[in-house]
């Protein structure tokens, strides 16, 4: 029964393996021939988003650790794609915000 379960354990790692790099594939596919759009920043932040969390989840072994890291990570791969979106909808508005000199 323990060895069924390791072999579980093992099949499901491949999976979520195969699938990180699938996304990533679809990913740079993406970049080289869609035209940029929202709806191209939107995709892209989403599998960010995904990628992410299977990373912190199944590879980082975050979820036994302090809930103040882990809630750490997880917002930092939330708040990153976010702000991609802002760029995209608000460039003029967010590029004078940054500036250096009034």
């Amino acid at each position: 029964m323990n060895k069924l379960a390791n072999i579980t354990k093992e099949y499901r790692i491949d999976i979520i393996w195969l699938s990180l790099i699938a996304m990533t594939l679809l990913s740079a596919a993406i970049a080289e021939k869609a035209e940029p759009s929202l709806t191209i920043t939107v995709v892209i932040s989403v599998i960010i988003i995904v990628k992410a969390r299977m990373v912190i989840d199944h590879f980082m072994e975050l979820k036994g650790a302090s809930p103040y890291i882990y809630h750490l990570m997880n917002a930092y791969f939330y708040i990153f794609p976010l702000l991609a979106i802002l760029v995209w909808l608000f460039p003029a508005q967010l590029a004078e915000l940054t500036q250096l000199s009034p």
